[in-house]
């Protein structure tokens, strides 16, 4: 089905719109953003059922990446949106599954020169009750025109044409751009790299006299009345500064993007460990270059050496496991995979009432046998982003209820309704519905919710025993194997909904992900003072449109230097909240052209592809670094300086 032929523009919102041949568009969005829209006739409502796939074609020659946004809204306003990344001056065919409507996924596969694809909104959908349909472009620095062509509903996968466009040179830089720290061949890489490994790194940040506490051998909290601190094994007051994914490698997804590339070295000894799957890591690759054969020992040292010049004095999440027994930085220790059980409530979220995921949590707390008596572990993360907690005010219960399998969850609450209401017609009057037994309630098509005030009460109840029970039962089997480490959380992305915090109490450090302008103050006064501890932020960055990466972050500025001051002005404001001890950033790499495994490719790193530092980001960076003792002593006042920021060219 011919979408743009079989359907009438509706709406056109802050766009500039010219017709081409064949059904084809040409869109010219403000720097605002725009959009079109159409309402569904009732004969394309039926082809919403009859088939899987909704696809177009999208080219455009923007400056950056262009961000489509798909948006499905059902009559009651209910509604789904897809987030596709385009690089400038490809022909891409983007492609969503229908069944992806469902929102039990948050990431998308990729399809070819497609970048990230992202859900966002609601927890799900109905194919049959879609009303709306939009396809947007959200704000940008300059504005946007690209042209959509071939919209159309489809029974199977398009065919995916690819042209050939060597985007990427040999060095796996843009070939579209140019920028001052660029480099022009092997012998400039070389020669650069080479330099960088001579300089020796400063000793590693810390407290410059900060209060001294009781010395456990462990890192601990310590709360002096006014503000938090994390306190090293020594007993001096620590600040943790940190920066994620310190590693050498940053793997390029090569497949479905093969026409993008430049001949790859020959797949010898020499550069084999720059291939491993459906991946080549140029990052490595150019280590290999620079270095030869002593390229990783090499590497372990010049990054020692920059982590302690730039003043970090904590290695952060996912970073190589030999470089942090190479360096002697404090570091944090991220557990992998967290407990799941075979049957989900939405998405990640398990069915905690199963008996197997206090199991599966027994099995996942032995990884920290390993950490147990490393004073240097600052403390340890159970998990990253949930992606069940994407959803704001996620409503897990009624979630559960609509599932067709009947889990032990669905069962407790049907049993937790039995205990509070007895009899069946208590709950029906209660719930203004007419269900003839408790046992109805793990029947789907049984259930007619009136979202009544009795039901509503009852769903969020429940969801915060769920959501206890999710954090209780691994962190209990946690302090069981180490009883030495801060347990410092899951680090939420955001907070979607009050209940998240339900059993975060447990904790002996609260961790969020904050990409903001600066760390929310209120927020983290909230919590830290709700839960009677500190916060940590896990994330925040920064990116630069200057450089050699088309898009730049969730979070970003003009150039290198007004990037800086957003870091410092952001690390300083943090430093002078007294809930708060510490924030990494994401992340030491820049992440590849073509995107990593699942397409993101922002230009947040401290250093390139080529090993070359922003050194106009880094000089802020070490301002803050240097100036984080007196404020967080309450000697100097935070950085107040923030820079004009350019609208969000994430996905």
């Amino acid at each position: 089905m011919n979408f743009l032929k079989e359907h009438k523009l509706m709406q056109m919102n802050n766009i500039e719109l010219q017709y081409g041949e064949e059904a084809s568009l040409h869109l010219t969005a403000s720097p605002k953003g725009g959009g079109l829209q159409w309402e569904l006739t009732d004969h394309s409502k039926k082809a919403f059922l009859q088939n899987e796939y909704f696809a177009a074609k999208v080219f455009h020659q923007s400056d950056d990446v262009l961000v489509i946004i798909c948006r499905f809204v059902e009559a009651g306003g209910r509604f789904i949106q897809v987030h596709f990344g385009i690089l400038p001056n490809v022909p891409v065919k983007i492609c969503l599954p229908l069944k992806a409507l469902n929102g039990e996924k948050l990431f998308l596969e990729r399809y070819p020169n497609v970048m990230q694809t992202v859900l966002r909104g609601d927890a799900h959908i109905d194919l049959e009750s879609i009303q709306t349909v939009y396809i947007e472009t959200p704000s940008s620095q300059n504005g946007r025109s690209f042209s959509l062509s071939n919209m159309e509903l489809l029974t199977h996968e398009p065919n995916f044409k690819k042209e050939k466009i060597v985007y990427v040179d040999e060095m796996g830089q843009n070939n579209f751009r140019e920028w001052p720290e660029k480099i022009r061949d092997t012998e400039q890489l070389t020669a650069s790299i080479n330099r960088a490994l001579d300089n020796d790194g400063k000793r590693p940040f810390k407290m410059e006299g900060g209060e001294s506490y009781a010395a456990t051998g462990f890192f601990r909290t310590q709360y002096d009345g006014e503000k938090w601190w994390l306190v090293n094994p020594d007993g001096e007051a620590f600040f943790s500064i940190g920066v994620n994914c310190v590693r050498a490698n940053s793997p390029m997804k090569i497949k479905g993007m093969e026409n993008l590339l430049p001949p790859l070295p020959e797949k010898d000894e020499k550069f084999a460990p720059a291939f491993e799957g459906d991946f080549f890591d140029f990052h490595l690759a150019n280590l290999i270059r620079a270095f030869g054969d002593n390229w990783y020992d090499n590497w372990m040292k010049l990054t020692n050496n920059r982590l302690k010049e730039w003043q970090m004095n904590t290695i952060g999440n996912w970073s190589d496991e030999n470089f942090i027994q190479y360096s002697d930085l404090p570091y944090v220790f991220q557990m992998n995979d967290f407990p799941e059980t075979e049957q989900k409530i939405y998405r990640d979220f398990p069915d905690v009432f199963d008996p197997a995921y206090e199991r599966n949590a027994r099995e996942f707390a032995k990884q920290l046998e390993s950490i147990r008596e490393d004073r240097r572990v600052v403390g340890y993360f159970m998990r990253n982003e949930p992606h069940w907690a994407f959803v704001e005010d996620v409503n897990l219960v009624e979630v559960m209820l609509y599932q067709k399998e009947t889990t032990c969850s669905k069962k407790a609450f049907a049993d937790y309704l039995e205990e509070k209401y007895a009899e069946i017609d208590r709950l029906n009057q209660a719930w203004q519905t007419r269900l003839a037994s408790f046992a109805d309630l793990l029947v789907p098509e049984k259930l007619r919710l009136s979202h009544s005030l009795a039901q509503e009460n009852d769903f969020s109840e429940f969801q915060k025993i769920l959501v206890r029970k999710y954090i209780e039962i691994p962190l209990t089997q946690c302090r069981k194997v180490d009883q030495n480490h801060l347990n410092m959380g899951i680090r939420y992305a955001w907070i979607s909904s009050k209940d998240l915090l339900e059993g975060c109490e447990l904790f002996d450090v609260f961790s969020i992900n904050c990409y903001q302008d600066m760390p929310d103050k209120d927020q983290i006064e909230y919590i830290s003072k709700k839960l009677n501890m500190p916060v940590i932020i896990g994330e925040f960055h920064f990116g630069g449109a200057d450089a050699g990466l088309p898009a730049y972050g969730i979070k970003a500025a003009r150039n290198q230097s007004d990037r800086g001051k957003a870091y410092r002005y952001y690390v300083e404001q943090g430093a002078a909240i007294p809930g708060l001890v510490g924030v990494h950033y994401f992340q030491y790499n820049d992440q590849p052209v073509l995107g990593r495994f699942d397409g993101e490719n922002y230009q947040i790193g401290l250093i390139d592809v080529a090993q070359q530092p922003y050194q106009d980001f880094i000089a802020e960076m070490c301002k803050a670094h240097d100036n984080v003792s007196e404020i967080r002593a309450g000697r100097r006042k935070p950085f107040d300086q923030m820079p004009v920021l350019i609208p969000k060219t994430g996905f």
